[in-house]
């Protein structure tokens, strides 16, 4: 097992105080005590080992070392789903964040079954910031508030690629997912879109194609909008890591 990992919004060399909740979770469940090494992580690719100087029942204070940085993954993979139902919800949060998703974005989608509030947002926050320390990510991915379809198409234009989960029922032939090595290849910033398990409405499917996203398969078998999510992550990044461009410029 590695040295604990432990999340602050502002990190910098020297004294740092941790949060109430990260504080408790070193005192009562990590049971560290003054002395113990620690690395910190801010959520925006950068980190610091620390020593634990001060231990108190209502902080921790920690010595921090130098500050550094670890670049994003790259390309930087944004995630637009039809939100399941809960707790699947919670479970791509955490998957997706372990996999180095750069952004989640709920969609309004006509056949979604389920909503996404400002309090799920913030669970779904606490949810990724557990995944990073667990996984050592220094990351933390983007949580949108949710955005229409045609919002998202909106911004076609800043993404290398867009790519949507799509079967030969939605009227279209997709390529397999494994096919796009190649377009990946000049691409720093993906889109990919998984749709409700009800399927896209046709008007949907029609808004996609318009908008010139690549249709793609990830299989012969139905998935999950949870693990359609965490399979166009492990593609992606796998076939990224192929061609030698799994980190690079972090980008916005």
């Amino acid at each position: 097992m590695g040295t604990p990992r432990f999340f602050i919004e502002a990190l910098v060399a020297g004294r740092v105080v941790l949060s109430p909740e990260e504080s408790q979770h070193i005192l009562r469940v990590r049971r560290l005590s003054v002395g113990d090494q620690v690395v910190l992580f801010d959520g925006q690719g950068q980190e610091s080992q620390g020593r634990i100087t001060a231990a108190s029942r209502q902080e921790v204070v920690i010595e921090a070392g130098v500050v550094s940085f670890r670049d994003r993954l790259r390309p930087q993979l944004v995630v637009g789903f039809a939100p399941p139902k809960e707790p699947r919800q919670d479970v791509l949060v955490e998957k997706c964040t372990e996999l180095g998703v750069a952004e989640l974005v709920p969609l309004l989608c006509e056949r979604a079954v389920a909503a996404v509030s400002g309090h799920r947002l913030e669970k779904w926050r606490r949810k990724a910031v557990e995944a990073a320390k667990q996984s050592g990510q220094c990351w933390l991915p983007r949580l949108h508030a949710p955005r229409t379809l045609a919002q998202v198409l909106a911004d076609r234009a800043s993404y290398g690629l867009v790519l949507v989960g799509l079967s030969p029922g939605d009227g279209v032939i997709p390529e397999p997912i494994v096919g796009l090595l190649d377009a990946l290849a000049g691409a720093g910033r993906v889109l990919a879109l998984v749709g409700p398990e009800g399927g896209w409405e046709p008007g949907e499917v029609s808004s996609l194609l318009a908008a010139g996203v690549t249709p793609v398969s990830l299989g012969p078998n139905t998935l999950r909008i949870e693990t359609a999510a965490v399979a166009m992550a492990v593609v992606v990044h796998a076939l990224a890591q192929r061609r030698g461009m799994h980190y690079g410029e972090t980008g916005s």
